[in-house]
């Protein structure tokens, strides 16, 4: 209806607060229905790839690659039309051996090749190489940040297990995921990386120490604490907006590595924080899992479970239109 046909049926515009917009997440589903009011010269598409999960092994063990993230802005679509879509699935760690990659995410396309505005997913840690993070330069859009690599096992001799990397966010690249390097022994297991713009998980280094801290998010806050062999100290979550899991120590099974905090740059939802590498000795300490959104899993050095990549995510944000009322 045309503003002069609205006046003329008794209508009036009501004006919506300058600045004011609507915002969309995309967690599911395959395709979405264009809004009447979408502006194509004035919006913004974000990405965030699937993170991928961390391996499992008799001994050493490496994390699994946190998600990348791309945006593009003002892309032209027709309203009342619909735009093709896929989430990158995070990676499920299922029994011994190599993690599994997460999945690719990307909007207005067949394939991520074929697609608008796209992010690739994290790879997995595979033996003792840590997981790629997903790299911004296999990715789609004007601005693209690498999500975090997993943390590898660089060890002698010895059983120990790295944290997944952080996924890429709007304010920067994912923190890479804490190696293991210890020189003989068991080690604790590395702390997960921090979410975009955020920091690397700690090294677990010397034999029967500590695991290791998870990085912090982009504000130098929210890095989950390692474990602690005295006293039976267990290891601590990443918190919410994006930090790393702790590392698990190297002698109390049931020091878990925790899980990546979930992301907060869009107030609700973000890119998530590593898991935290599991315990490092034989037992049935499991590694931490990645946040929401696009967190590498992180590794388990022993016979417990390797940590799971998170899913990935894409977040539409256009400016709420006037209404007529």
């Amino acid at each position: 209806m045309t503003l002069l046909a609205a006046k003329r049926a008794g209508l009036k515009r009501t004006t919506i607060a300058p600045g004011s917009s609507t915002r969309v997440f995309l967690t599911s589903g395959t395709s979405w229905s264009i809004p009447g009011d979408w502006n194509s010269a004035n919006n913004t598409i974000e990405c965030i790839g699937g993170g991928g999960s961390g391996s499992t092994g008799g001994g050493q063990s490496a994390g699994g690659g946190g998600g990348a993230y791309a945006a593009i802005t003002n892309l032209t679509l027709t309203p009342g039309g619909s735009a093709t879509y896929a989430i990158g699935v995070g990676g499920v760690k299922v029994g011994a051996g190599a993690g599994v990659a997460g999945g690719d995410t990307w909007f207005n396309g067949a394939s991520l090749g074929a697609s608008s505005v796209g992010a690739k997913g994290g790879s997995a840690g595979s033996g003792n190489t840590g997981g790629a993070g997903g790299l911004a330069s296999a990715s789609i859009g004007t601005t693209k940040y690498n999500g975090g690599s997993g943390g590898a096992w660089n060890g002698v001799n010895t059983e120990s297990s790295g944290g997944g990397g952080g996924a890429a966010g709007p304010l920067g690249a994912g923190g890479a995921g804490g190696n293991a390097t210890p020189p003989s022994g068991a080690s604790g297991g590395g702390g997960g990386g921090g979410n975009g713009g955020g920091s690397a998980g700690a090294t677990a280094t010397t034999t029967n120490t500590p695991g290791g801290a998870g990085g912090n998010n982009q504000a130098g806050t929210g890095g989950g604490t390692g474990a602690i062999n005295a006293g039976n100290v267990i290891a601590t979550a990443g918190t919410y907006g994006g930090g790393g899991g702790g590392g698990s120590s190297s002698t109390v099974a049931t020091t878990h590595g925790k899980d990546g905090g979930n992301g907060i740059e869009w107030t609700t939802h973000g890119s998530g924080g590593g898991g935290g590498g599991g315990f490092g000795q034989n037992g049935s300490a499991n590694a931490g899992t990645g946040g929401l959104y696009g967190g590498g899993g992180g590794s388990r050095g022993g016979t417990g479970t390797g940590g799971n990549g998170s899913q990935g995510i894409i977040v539409i944000t256009y400016p709420t239109a006037d209404v007529l009322s």
